[in-house]
């Protein structure tokens, strides 16, 4: 399972940790259970409800062939073989809960506290790097330069200010900031 996650099982898994105080095996079994419970109720053909719609077995389209001639790749070897894959005899449908439809350019929500306050480290961190005006950046670029995991641009940087590095071109620190990257991996 993958810790580092946001979305999935594992979220949730944490959710029950840090909220409920529950300990990870009992969150773990609990999280396990209600997805084990939802499997068994769509094995059943009954339509499973959540907060975002509807999910159901159907049957799949009358056309289809069940069984394949499948192409699969030996990750050792990186020879190729054939076998014959079976399609499966249902296939999941999803209907989704119209009332969370949006109509028109919908605004996007207005920034937790959280990310208010990262973005303001961000802000001071770039002014002390050598960058006091931000409106001609593109930010984007730097935190796709860090992966997108804005706390982990935030710590490269203040470990820049801490080597007392300054720098005249964005580009360069884009570049610094990919090479630290890649250095982490």
């Amino acid at each position: 399972m993958n810790w580092r996650s946001n979305a999935g099982k594992s979220a949730l898994i944490k959710m029950l940790m840090k909220e409920h105080g529950f300990s990870k095996r009992k969150s773990e079994k609990a999280v396990n259970a209600v997805f084990d419970c939802m499997a068994c109720a769509l094995r059943r053909g009954e339509t499973v409800e959540l907060p975002i719609g509807w999910i159901r077995t159907a049957l799949p389209p009358p056309k289809k062939k069940k069984v394949k001639l499948q192409r699969f790749k030996n990750i050792q070897t990186g020879t190729f073989f054939h076998r014959i894959a079976r399609l499966p005899d249902k296939i999941i449908r999803f209907r989704e809960n119209p009332k969370l439809i949006v109509e028109g350019p919908g605004h996007p929500p207005p920034p937790g506290p959280e990310l208010a306050c990262q973005g303001e480290q961000l802000e001071q961190l770039l002014s002390q790097l050598g960058f006091a005006d931000l409106t001609g950046l593109d930010l984007g670029s730097l935190i796709s330069a860090a992966a997108g995991n804005l706390n982990w641009l935030l710590s490269r940087l203040r470990a820049l200010v801490k080597d007392e590095r300054k720098f005249t071109h964005f580009g360069v620190l884009v570049h610094s900031v990919q090479e630290l990257y890649w250095v982490r991996q």
